[in-house]
């Protein structure tokens, strides 16, 4: 028995077996190629859809407004809206200080109490600077709004708007600070005894 053991072990293996062991491992891999394929050509799905949270945030879609398109993308709302004529709109109290515009010399301090009226979106009305008169200004949306020119024309140097006296024309700026939410005057009058510049600030009352 020992000696026909030694005999089969020592026998070749026959091609036949070698051949169905071969056809079984590449059947083999050619199932898994195939389940591995179908895994990844598995149909692409859209996932789902999401909205961006901003497109339902409220902004002022008007073109005039100061603060147009603030906010934006979202949902127009023009109530939320404000313009020129909103930002300085109110009665204040101006500390004018007056000096003689050729030599920047000293005049005077005075304290006024001043009402800037809205008459339309950027148009205003000035009460207090000089007894009953008053000064028309035009409001701009960067916080900047300058004395109307009633008077004059391309060929007098001094243009602007008549105050007080018919002798005085005045011009100049009213801007308001979004750093410490004062109103900054400036303006300049010209009269028959002189140049003189009135500078200073004013907080709403």
């Amino acid at each position: 028995m020992i000696a026909n053991w030694h005999i089969r072990q020592n026998q070749k293996i026959a091609p036949t077996t070698i051949n169905k062991t071969m056809n079984k491992r590449i059947a083999i891999l050619l199932l898994s190629l195939a389940t591995l394929s179908a895994v990844s050509c598995k149909k692409w799905v859209d996932p789902a859809p999401t909205t961006d949270p901003r497109l339902n945030n409220p902004y002022c879609n008007d073109p005039e407004a100061v603060n147009y398109n603030w906010g934006f993308p979202g949902k127009p709302d023009n109530s939320l809206c404000f313009f020129p004529s909103d930002i300085f709109n109110g009665t204040y109290s101006f500390v004018d200080s007056v000096y003689q515009a050729s030599t920047g010399f000293f005049i005077l301090t005075q304290t006024q109490t001043i009402n800037v009226v809205k008459r339309s979106q950027n148009k205003l009305e000035v009460f207090g600077l000089c007894g009953t008169g008053s000064l028309f200004i035009t409001a701009h949306s960067n916080f900047i709004a300058t004395i109307d020119t009633t008077v004059g024309d391309t060929t007098i140097f001094n243009r602007g708007q008549l105050l007080c006296r018919t002798q005085d024309t005045a011009s100049g700026t009213i801007s308001y600070s979004r750093i410490d939410s004062l109103l900054h005057i400036s303006i300049t009058v010209v009269s028959d005894t002189g140049i003189t510049t009135h500078t200073g600030k004013a907080k709403k009352i």
